[in-house]
């Protein structure tokens, strides 16, 4: 930034009701100058000794960051951190949720319309997204969970939703590709 254009900044600041107004806009403007070059920036006050109590009894308690924010209406995570680290309370390790894939597969697809579904869930790229439980599970395609699910075995190719509906993740609308074949086939009739 130009001095010309910081000059027209705090010149619009100043029109616009000055640094009170700008804080209330949360626009951050320190009225302490800043160290120059060489000097130590001062240090953040410590939280209070009775902070640091409460904080280190509830992280001992195995209390989440989030759950000692909430209950002592106090306390960036970079404080509750350094509480942790200076008391030496180590970090609870939580299981992480899970669930099959059928599960995640009733959980996200939302019925609507004539049967159809749409996916809420995870995508990648153009393609609904399970992964399967375990912290490195494999990912697979929402969409062949589901034709598992309605026809009770492994998909042939590519699995899509026959009903034309773009989208859709209705169990009952897979096809894989020999269904896909079997219907494009011509007919003949009988005579």
């Amino acid at each position: 930034m130009t001095i010309a254009a910081l000059r027209r900044l705090l010149d619009e600041i100043d029109t616009q009701g000055g640094p009170d107004a700008a804080r209330q806009w949360h626009l951050r403007l320190d009225d302490q100058p800043r160290p120059a070059a060489g000097q130590a920036t001062p240090t953040p006050t410590p939280p209070s000794t009775d902070l640091r109590a409460a904080i280190a009894e509830l992280l001992r308690g195995g209390a989440t960051y989030p759950e000692v924010r909430e209950q002592l209406g106090v306390g960036s995570y970079t404080t509750i951190a350094q509480v942790r680290h200076a008391e030496g309370i180590p970090v609870v390790r939580r299981p992480r949720p899970t669930r099959s894939v059928e599960e995640t597969y009733a959980l996200y697809a939302e019925p609507y319309g004539d049967g159809h579904a749409r996916w809420t869930g995870p995508w990648a790229g153009r393609m609904p997204q399970i992964q399967h439980p375990g912290w490195r599970g494999r990912k697979e395609s929402a969409l062949r969970v589901a034709f598992r699910l309605e026809y009770g075995r492994e998909p042939v190719g590519n699995v899509r939703a026959g009903c034309g509906e773009p989208g859709c993740v209705a169990a009952a609308h897979t096809t894989d590709r020999d269904m896909r074949k079997a219907l494009a086939r011509p007919r003949t009739r009988a005579a």
